[in-house]
């Protein structure tokens, strides 16, 4: 008897990776990536991955000069989140353990506030229809995390500068990561001095001090920028930079200083690219 075959896996993974967005008429916009995937494809996105995503502009576009801007990817930013989630599971572990599991809210998700200071617009995703229509999608619940501190004040997290209702999750981590330089001292005599000629002193006092800093701030991670500018798109017609390629975007939080909806609507997209966390590329930052 022949032997059934098994269907080949289908390769193909259904998933809308992005969309022009709506914005309004302040001159920054603020994208919140796992927002747009998550309304887009009807499912949760979480907040605390970093999402490869890249800005287009429409090659119509007139309006001036976006500055495209992401959190820092690197280890400061990477650790201060995991210290910040961490300490969010210690302090809810004991409501938790009181919760059956169908009192949790299903679509809980670790979540923390852009920091930023300037005016702002908080986008969202559109869907187009062949016939010229555009639906702006606002639905969807996305909650600040927040935990109570020992005084009973209610606090969220920001990745920008902490007060008496939040707590910096940068400023926070700084506290636990300075570098202490070595105490070594310089006044201890090199070994054989008096035996191998080609030995000096002042190669061994050298060898104690020069590397005995880090090659970077020992006493901060640079809390207070924790933004790198990506690209600067649009501008002057005919010359202008149309696309930031892809880039790594801590959080899915990507600045765009400079665009406004105003004169320009939907000419600016955004997308995820394409990868094994359900469609797009988006490695944790727990891990």
């Amino acid at each position: 008897m022949a032997q059934k075959k098994s269907k080949p896996k289908s390769q193909h993974y259904p998933c809308v990776k992005g969309s022009p967005i709506s914005a309004g008429p302040s001159a920054n916009t603020l994208v919140d990536t796992a927002r747009h995937l998550s309304v887009l494809n009807r499912r949760l996105y979480r907040f605390g991955r970093v999402y490869s995503t890249k800005v287009d502009v429409r090659q119509d576009y007139a309006g001036p000069a976006i500055e495209v801007f992401a959190l820092r990817d690197d280890w400061a930013v990477k650790k201060a989140f995991q210290m910040a989630y961490q300490k969010y599971l210690e302090n809810t572990s004991d409501e938790r353990k009181n919760m059956s599991t169908k009192q949790m809210a299903r679509w809980e998700d670790f979540r923390v506030r852009d920091g930023l200071t300037l005016s702002k617009n908080d986008s969202r995703p559109t869907m187009n229809t062949p016939a010229g229509g555009t639906s702006i999608l606002n639905a969807g619940e996305f909650a600040l995390s927040n935990v109570v501190d020992g005084a009973g004040t209610e606090r969220t997290f920001s990745w920008g500068a902490g007060s008496g209702s939040i707590y910096s999750i940068l400023e926070e981590y700084d506290k636990t990561d300075n570098q202490q330089l070595s105490s070594s001292s310089l006044t201890a005599d090199g070994a054989y001095t008096d035996i191998d000629a080609t030995t000096q002193e002042a190669t061994s006092d050298n060898l104690k001090t020069d590397g005995n800093a880090p090659p970077y701030d020992a006493g901060g991670v640079n809390a207070s920028s924790p933004w790198v500018r990506i690209a600067v798109l649009g501008g002057t017609a005919g010359v202008q930079r149309l696309s930031s390629g892809f880039f790594n975007a801590p959080c899915g939080l990507i600045l765009l200083k400079g665009f406004t909806e105003t004169s320009e609507a939907y000419s600016v997209a955004i997308e995820a690219k394409s990868g094994d966390y359900k469609g797009v590329h988006a490695p944790s930052m727990l891990e």
